[in-house]
């Protein structure tokens, strides 16, 4: 009752205040157009892209000559293939177009600036419109519905993507993140015993009913309750996000909290993309506000078969994302969910490689906290891709790609936030490359472990 009160009277007047307000009634839409006929779904999707095309044709100079260059006009679309007409969109190419991907119809102080996903390495500075960002917000609500938790339900988060945890000093801010929104949010990047232990006590304190985790660092946490012997918290649903849950993963939260996981896929560029239902068989694309492609040597793959995701973002007017290069890879699923929803299915996700690594005390850390930190980057600091290596507990080397061209102050920054994070006495050395090497899968593994893990007292 209190949270359906929050819900219907406080929270619409804190979302007023930050422009946000059309997030509820996205989110009633939403919630109706999931079971819509799937024909009805498809064509509301085409009208989205048909939209997007449009007006990016019409007011974004990098799309402008684009479509000039290829001889395209908007009518030059007729079905969803044709979306192949247009090149990839990549981070290499947001780099270099810079301010030519902006919309000249919108004015810069309505635009939102925030970086690009930072797990694989390089990043760029993007854009989006607030009512993207509304929009956005309310497929979230989606997703977490599914796990059966509502807007101001309490939930507790272990993030260790240091550039979402949002600082908020201000008493205002305090009051509605705790007693509105009822979020907890845990660092938990770098986690130990006595970290462990203090979220553990803060946990049973706040008693969320709903955790949203990066499962790396959730299942150090998990570890430490079962070695540890303390009581299991009582959760009724547990979402993982942010990198790949394997099926251990699963197994250990759902086993230790005697609650059901729900897998959730996407990414900064392009919010919550999927997630799974309560019938887990493949993760629902949320087809109202993204055209997701599989591509295996630039041709779609068939049902089944594994291929490279690229994102075509429908809310995005302020900087259209139109096929869009993830670094990811999904299996598309052909056969429908027997929730009766019409959402199209895709399978787990792989791409974002990454090691856990160990700081020179034997503390554990996440590698996609240290990817997260360390391309997070000031203006004016050039960095491209970049792969971290641990030689021994104090030894790292790192690989920065020649584009952009790295200067000594990308080296300055890069070992100042290794040392914020790993402490003075690790010693860093440097590799230009043209490319990071692949593993034989093919993918890129961005933060790599090569010694043995100290004895895990140290860890925790």
């Amino acid at each position: 009752m209190y949270s359906w009160l929050l819900r219907n009277a406080l929270l619409p007047y804190a979302l007023r205040r930050d422009n946000r307000e059309s997030a509820l009634r996205y989110w009633k839409e939403y919630e109706a157009s999931q079971f819509w006929p799937a024909a009805k779904l498809r064509d509301y999707q085409w009208q989205r892209l048909k939209s997007l095309l449009r007006y990016s044709y019409e007011n974004c100079p990098y799309y402008k000559d684009i479509f000039r260059e290829r001889d395209l006009t908007p009518e030059s679309f007729n079905d969803f293939n044709d979306i192949q007409k247009l090149p990839l969109l990549t981070k290499d190419i947001i780099f270099e177009q810079g301010d030519r991907l902006l919309s000249s119809d919108m004015d810069a102080k309505d635009m939102m600036k925030f970086p690009t996903g930072g797990t694989t390495g390089q990043q760029a500075f993007m854009h989006r419109d607030q009512d993207s960002f509304n929009r956005k917000l309310a497929i979230e609500w989606r997703h977490e519905a599914w796990m059966g938790k509502r807007p101001c339900n309490k939930m507790a988060y272990f993030w260790p993507a240091h550039i979402d945890i949002h600082h908020e000093d201000s008493l205002k801010s305090k009051l509605k993140n705790r007693l509105i929104l009822r979020q907890m949010i845990f660092n938990a990047g770098s986690i130990n015993r006595d970290i462990a232990l203090r979220f553990y006590n803060k946990l049973k304190r706040f008693k969320p009913g709903f955790l949203k985790v990066f499962p790396a660092s959730f299942y150090i946490f998990a570890e430490f309750l079962e070695v540890s012997k303390l009581k299991p918290l009582a959760f009724k649903g547990i979402m993982s996000c942010g990198e790949p849950l394997y099926d251990f993963q699963r197994q250990k939260f759902e086993s230790l909290f005697a609650c059901p996981v729900f897998d959730m896929y996407g990414a900064r560029e392009a919010g919550n993309t999927s997630s799974e239902c309560s019938a887990h068989k493949g993760m629902h694309i949320a087809s109202e506000i993204a055209y997701v492609e599989f591509l295996s040597n630039g041709k779609q793959v068939d049902y089944g078969q594994e291929g490279e995701i690229v994102i075509t973002d429908l809310t995005n007017y302020c900087m259209p994302l139109i096929r869009y290069r993830i670094d990811d890879f999904g299996i598309p699923l052909k056969d429908p969910c027997s929730c009766g929803r019409s959402l199209p299915l895709m399978g787990a996700v792989v791409g974002r490689l990454s090691d856990d690594f160990w700081g020179p005390g034997g503390t554990k850390h996440n590698g996609t906290m240290l990817a997260y930190h360390l391309t997070v980057v000031e203006e004016g600091i050039a960095i491209g891709q970049v792969q971290f290596i641990q030689k021994s507990l104090s030894t790292f080397l790192v690989r920065v790609t020649r584009k952009p061209e790295p200067t000594s102050a990308t080296f300055e920054y890069l070992a100042r936030r290794m040392k914020d994070i790993l402490g003075d006495s690790i010693d860093i050395s440097f590799e230009v490359v043209d490319q990071i090497p692949r593993e034989k899968s093919g993918k890129i593994r961005y933060v790599k472990c090569e010694m043995d893990p100290p004895p895990i007292a140290k860890s925790g």
